[in-house]
């Protein structure tokens, strides 16, 4: 097994750097902590991460994409500036989405908006009453005429207060259960909704969440992306690569959070000596150091059985809650290396720890990542 990467494939992540050093950063330095980027700075910063790939992500070349594997997307998006890891993910995702499920009139209408970050896109899956019980979507997509009227409201939506696309997981009929199903590509130009930001425990200068509500939203049956029976399966397909990504987005988090810990360890003095010398700084510092290798090997595995098309539902799930669990710990003991410090602004450490408990929630809680895991190795579905 090599655990290494190609000569290619590290061009291609210290290009990245570079990109996001010379370009990216100098953007986000103009912006003071606690403001919020204009959608028009979000769609430049964007359009200056599509030469690398970001948004084209493994998507054919033949739509328009990048044609990357996912090992080496998973490197690009490691090395990306936190504050654009969602965004740049969601709208991919999307993108992703439509080239993998949808018609070719479809790829023709939406694809070439969403990798020319003309456009940007979320996903609507979670509802105020359904969050891990996906199969009971509560919001109603009913036939009329050449349209279909839909009905309902989505929260938790990352990109939800300034996405333009949306892929709505609705009910036709919902004594079908999962058989009734269906998913709807809602373009706000033609079909509007209402967003709403929602409050997060941490600060971002990119609003991430939102509340999508849909009255009477009507929306044209080309516009159907899954039909009914398969929507939930679609869905539950991407699980994999999404919960690999997740716990890549916290694996960032413990890394910066690490990096911040070693580098108070060097630099604070006690009794004339750096606190690094201390032998409970060190077991934390290597714990920290042990949490973060571990995860990056899980997360990786998970991304080359993707591209060998191995199924690989066990070890995503895996890599997502061991790598979002691992955040935490790694995050504590980053606050615990910087003393009171480490509560205070002055330091970073506070916001990557809210940060990092944030990720074990999207994309199914850490239960039910355990649930997966548990019923793959046993071969029975937990009683629920």
């Amino acid at each position: 097994m090599d655990f290494g990467i190609n000569e290619e494939q590290r061009m291609i992540q210290d290009a990245a750097k570079r990109l996001m050093k010379q370009e990216i950063q100098p953007v986000l330095a103009k912006y003071p902590a606690g403001s919020t980027l204009p959608v028009d700075e979000i769609r430049n910063l964007l359009k200056r991460l599509i030469p690398m790939g970001y948004l084209g992500n493994t998507i054919p070349e033949a739509d328009g994409g990048a044609g990357l594997d996912w090992v080496t997307f998973g490197l690009l998006m490691e090395v990306i500036e936190p504050v654009l890891y969602g965004v740049t993910m969601i709208t991919g995702a999307l993108a992703r989405g439509i080239a993998v499920s949808g018609s070719e009139e479809q790829k023709k209408t939406y694809l070439p908006g969403l990798l020319s970050a003309d456009r940007i896109g979320c996903s609507g899956i979670t509802e105020p009453n359904v969050g891990s019980a996906t199969y009971s979507i509560q919001t109603r997509a009913v036939e009329d005429g050449d349209h279909y009227i839909i009905n309902g409201t989505k929260m938790w939506i990352t990109n939800g207060p300034f996405a333009d696309l949306c892929t709505v997981l609705a009910t036709v009929d919902p004594g079908r259960g999962r058989d009734g199903i269906c998913m709807l590509i809602v373009d706000k130009k033609v079909s509007p909704w209402v967003a709403r930001p929602m409050e997060v425990m941490v600060d971002s200068t990119i609003p991430s969440v939102g509340e999508l509500i849909f009255e009477d939203c009507r929306v044209p049956k080309e516009n159907l992306l899954v039909p009914p029976g398969h929507g939930l399966k679609a869905q539950l397909s991407a699980f994999s690569a999404a919960r690999c990504f997740v716990g890549l987005g916290s694996l960032i988090t413990a890394q910066l959070a690490y990096e911040a810990a070693v580098k108070y360890a060097r630099e604070r003095t006690q009794w004339g000596k750096p606190i690094g010398r201390f032998q409970l700084i060190q077991n934390m510092i290597a714990e920290m150091y042990a949490l973060i290798e571990t995860s990056r090997l899980l997360i990786f595995r998970g991304l080359w059985m993707l591209d060998q098309g191995t199924r690989c539902i066990k070890e995503s799930s895996l890599a997502k809650f061991y790598a979002t669990e691992a955040a935490i710990k790694v995050t504590s003991m980053a606050i615990e290396v910087h003393g009171a410090y480490g509560l205070s602004k002055e330091y970073p450490v506070a916001d990557l720890y809210k940060k990092g408990r944030m990720g074990t929630i999207p994309d199914g809680t850490n239960e039910i990542q355990r649930l997966v895991i548990g019923r793959e190795i046993l071969g029975l579905s937990a009683f629920v």
